[in-house]
């Protein structure tokens, strides 16, 4: 997978799974989910490069309780919602199976909760161990997923 080259980690299996039977795009167009489509350096560099949020953490550590990757340990991210809000897994573990999710929101509060990408996707729409921040209105009882391509 040209993500998982770029990146030089393996990415969770059930997260490569869902993209690759689902594709990029949201849920209910709240909570968006990309992956490369051409797998191109430009698009590779837009979708998983967190360089400027690297930048930030050196300028701000208070604001930026994890380190971004490539930094050992660092987030990567796979998301982002309709608020602001960005979604990473936390890549401290050796085995990208059970590394756990951080959440942060546009004014800076993050989450951090355990679990794979599709337990997360679960708990949210069953409105227990979610960010406090994200918007209690998602998922509508009808929630679907729509793919960009």
């Amino acid at each position: 997978m040209a993500s998982e080259r770029y990146l030089g980690v393996e990415l969770p299996s059930d997260y490569k799974a869902f993209l690759d039977l689902y594709g990029p795009g949201s849920i209910d167009g709240y909570l968006s989910l990309s992956r490369p489509l051409e797998a191109d350096a430009t698009e590779l560099d837009r979708l998983w490069s967190l360089e400027d949020w690297r930048r930030a953490r050196l300028r701000t550590p208070d604001l930026y309780p994890y380190p971004f990757h490539p930094d050992r340990g660092g987030l990567i991210s796979w998301g982002s919602d309709e608020h602001g809000g960005e979604y990473y897994f936390l890549a401290t573990e050796g085995d990208p199976d059970e590394w756990r999710i951080a959440v942060s929101s546009e004014c800076n509060s993050w989450f951090e909760t355990a679990g794979t990408f599709c337990d997360f996707l679960v708990r949210c729409f069953d409105r227990i161990d979610r960010p406090p921040f994200m918007d209690r209105a998602w998922p509508a009882p009808d929630a679907r997923y729509h793919c960009d391509l």
